[in-house]
């Protein structure tokens, strides 16, 4: 989601939708970085008549090392997108040696005239 992008390419942080994957820039894994889902709802009709949506964005940052910074920096970015946060969790991956820090967010949008 275009939305998504442009808010965290703020933070330096690789940014994945859906899953990272291996590619020629991140060959392994990063020791840092984000990856995100959404979903999409209708949330306001009008006379019959689309006129909003509401996007969650289920967000999660993986992290080699103490995520505090990397996680205020994503808060700031997708407060300054648009975005606010609707929870906010964190874990550690044993097996992978990773904290992950897992967050939803909402953002609405305004459909088009022809309710798209």
């Amino acid at each position: 989601m275009k939305e998504v992008q442009d808010a965290l390419r703020t933070t330096g942080i690789p940014a994945f939708a859906l899953a990272w994957r291996s590619t020629a820039s991140y060959p392994t894994a990063p020791d840092q970085y984000i990856v995100y889902t959404s979903m999409t709802t209708e949330s306001e009709h009008w006379d019959d008549a689309l006129c909003q949506y509401q996007i969650y964005v289920y967000l999660n940052l993986w992290s080699k090392d103490d995520p505090t910074g990397a996680a205020r920096s994503i808060r700031q970015a997708m407060r300054s997108g648009g975005f606010a946060l609707v929870e906010e969790s964190d874990s550690f991956e044993e097996e992978t040696e990773y904290f992950c820090i897992s967050s939803t967010w909402l953002f609405r949008k305004e459909a088009d005239s022809n309710g798209t």
